[in-house]
């Protein structure tokens, strides 16, 4: 049975307001749900480079426009986090930005 899109983002949005964190970028706040790390082997020069990988789920009219890019950078819960990558479909009210947690 296909989700209406018009009820996806209520429903995320009480999600948000129950579970969520506040994330703050480039002077604006909205409220996410940040995933586990996930660490991820990169290869450099002399071995192996770890890095945390993480997910962070917002609705689309809470982040912006404009929206994240590659590079920028997040906070939240007191850590920092540099922006990957976006999944975005516009159709879509809930948008994922892919990040690294920065140490």
């Amino acid at each position: 049975m296909p989700v209406p899109f018009d009820s996806v983002a209520p429903d995320f949005s009480e999600l948000l307001s129950e579970r969520g964190v506040q994330v703050e970028w480039k002077g604006r706040t909205f409220r996410a749900l940040i995933g586990s790390p996930s660490v991820e082997y990169g290869l450099v020069a002399g071995g192996f480079d770890p890095s945390s990988a993480v997910m962070v789920r917002a609705l689309r009219e809470d982040v912006g426009p404009p929206l994240p890019s590659r590079g920028d950078r997040l906070t939240a819960d007191g850590r920092a986090y540099k922006v990957t990558g976006l999944t975005d479909n516009s159709n879509w009210p809930v948008i994922t930005i892919h990040a690294e947690l920065l140490t």
